[in-house]
């Protein structure tokens, strides 16, 4: 999530970029300062890579329906009935999934069932996000909410007991004094991570439940991508008032509230 590489010569000569970030010239951050877009934008633009995949079915069916027919009439039928049948089940059991978050923080599907989901419509939310002007920075800021609200969602019926806090290289100093500082009164696992590479080597030495990282967007989006499928994860965006990769920030509310639900849960499995 964290790897380096050279400097670019647009750069000043003391910025050392990720690999998310390879693309960045030196321009502003895009109000990567402090990015605060709200779960809906993701949750928008999911819902209509969702809808266009749904609506794109009747065409594929219309492109095979006849030669199917062809081989078998009976077959044809029911493949068609089954199709429209998968295709309303899917929206009504999303819809629902959608009432009870928003309105009980509970969900109705298993926790692997709404990370694939998730990860499979986030390239085309960020896509269709491009489209229409919004940011790659804000989709993922949108998404890291979503995620976190979907994760925690879950936290029954997952565990909470060994967590490992992941921090990239660029933050400043006061901030990483105030993580250590804050974590250190739990206990927890602080590792700062370079790099993809580091990070999957502490998560495999330390082998947590569960992890809380903090990165840029774009380093988020592609660790939840390495290992939220199997481990849960936490995120909390950085703040980049020197652009990215240098001297970052975070809410230390944000961090607050993440170690808080995380201390319930923990507290409520040991007990």
């Amino acid at each position: 999530m964290f790897e380096t590489e050279k400097e670019s010569s647009v750069q000043r000569k003391d910025r050392r970029l990720g690999d998310e970030w390879s693309d960045w010239q030196g321009e502003e951050d895009l109000g990567g300062a402090a990015i605060d877009e709200g779960m809906a934008t993701f949750l928008v633009l999911a819902g209509c890579v969702l809808l266009f995949f749904i609506t794109l079915l009747p065409a594929v069916w219309y492109l095979i329906k006849l030669r199917i027919e062809q081989l078998s009439p009976m077959v044809a039928n029911f493949a068609e009935w089954s199709l429209i049948a998968a295709a309303a089940l899917f929206v009504v059991l999303w819809a629902l999934e959608l009432v009870v978050l928003l309105g009980f923080r509970k969900s109705v599907f298993p926790y692997g069932w709404t990370e694939v989901v998730l990860l499979a419509v986030l390239p085309g939310a960020v896509w269709l996000g491009g489209k229409c002007g919004i940011s790659r920075d804000r989709v993922g800021n949108s998404f890291i909410k979503a995620h976190n609200f979907m994760t925690q969602s879950h936290g029954d019926r997952l565990g909470f007991e060994r967590l490992l806090v992941l921090l990239p290289r660029c933050l400043n100093k006061e901030a990483r004094s105030a993580v250590v500082g804050r974590t250190n009164v739990d206990g927890y696992k602080v590792v700062t991570a370079g790099g993809g590479e580091e990070a999957r080597a502490a998560i495999k030495e330390y082998r947590p439940t569960c992890i809380l990282a903090l990165a840029c967007e774009r380093d988020l989006m592609s660790g939840i991508k390495d290992v939220a499928a199997k481990i849960p994860v936490l995120a909390i965006p950085n703040r980049r008032p020197e652009g990215p990769c240098k001297n970052t920030e975070f809410s230390l509310a944000e961090l607050e509230e993440a170690l808080r639900f995380i201390k319930e849960r923990r507290d409520k499995e040991l007990s």
